[in-house]
């Protein structure tokens, strides 16, 4: 599944905060606790009627009553903004929802609030025409908003150099999540046979990075599996390459091929 429901509510101190991360180098990159970007408390969510009624675990966070015949309005949410997940918390229902940040597939503002489309359905996994996806609002309420994790100061047209609208500073802090938490499988990636052009030796080029894959034990050239020769005009013939292409001599080995060089010559002139 692409989300996970959870029963258990968040709480700051599993976090480290982004300020405390901020001013300090981590002890270690791997296995620490997610740093959190933003949190929000008491805000809402906006789904449409019909989107909601397929996704019973997003219907489970309110009771979903309001007479709006095109749109549900879910309020008592709190939003955790962090490196790993966005977490949705229903303080009402005491269950909530977790979202991979692959899982957003676009986020943008809109008017009061921050649009979220979701794919929830593995794509790998699923049929084309089985795939599942959501639409939702998030109406963030400032009064509820921690401020000693709001994202890290950016650029703005304000020129405060701070996001200052709450439905902007939730935006930006998600974009700030999203770019650490890269698509793993990214369009075209995984096509078999795919060509990459960073890759040592791609270029054809014989380099200090590459040159180990292009000699055997004994220091003799040797052509890699799966490497291919590209052939010039076809009438071409291709010389193979002498016996002693490809050895490496040391200093020592020239300096004596010198010596012997220098000692014929004077018993030749002598």
């Amino acid at each position: 599944m692409a989300y996970e429901t959870i029963r258990i509510a968040p709480r700051a101190n599993d976090f480290t905060e982004l300020s405390a991360h901020q001013e300090q180098t981590p002890g270690t990159f791997f296995g620490g606790r997610a740093v959190l970007h933003l949190q929000c408390a008491n805000s809402k969510l906006r789904i449409a009627r019909d989107e909601l009624a397929t996704q019973a675990d997003f219907a489970a966070l309110g009771d979903n009553t309001n007479d709006d015949e095109l749109d549900v309005e879910i309020a008592s949410i709190d939003v955790w903004v962090a490196t790993r997940h966005l977490t949705l918390w229903s303080t009402a229902k005491n269950t909530g929802i977790q979202l991979p940040y692959t899982t957003i597939t676009l986020h943008a503002q809109d008017r009061d609030a921050v649009l979220l489309q979701l794919s929830l359905s593995d794509a790998n996994m699923t049929a084309d025409e089985d795939l599942e996806s959501l639409t939702l609002r998030i109406v963030p309420n400032a009064a509820g908003m921690s401020e000693t994790t709001t994202s890290v100061e950016q650029e703005h047209p304000n020129g405060n150099g701070r996001a200052t609208s709450p439905e902007q500073r939730l935006y930006e802090a998600i974009s700030a999540c999203q770019e650490l938490n890269p698509d793993p499988n990214p369009e075209g990636s995984d096509e078999e046979g795919a060509f990459d052009e960073m890759a040592p030796g791609a270029s054809g080029w014989i380099t200090s990075e590459n040159m180990g894959d292009l000699m055997d034990e004994d220091g003799n050239f040797r052509m890699p599996e799966g490497m291919t020769v590209v052939e010039g005009a076809e009438d071409e013939e291709i010389v193979p390459l002498g016996a002693g292409a490809g050895t490496r001599r040391t200093a020592a080995d020239l300096d004596a091929e010198d010596g012997d060089q220098d000692d014929g010559k004077w018993q030749r002139t002598g």
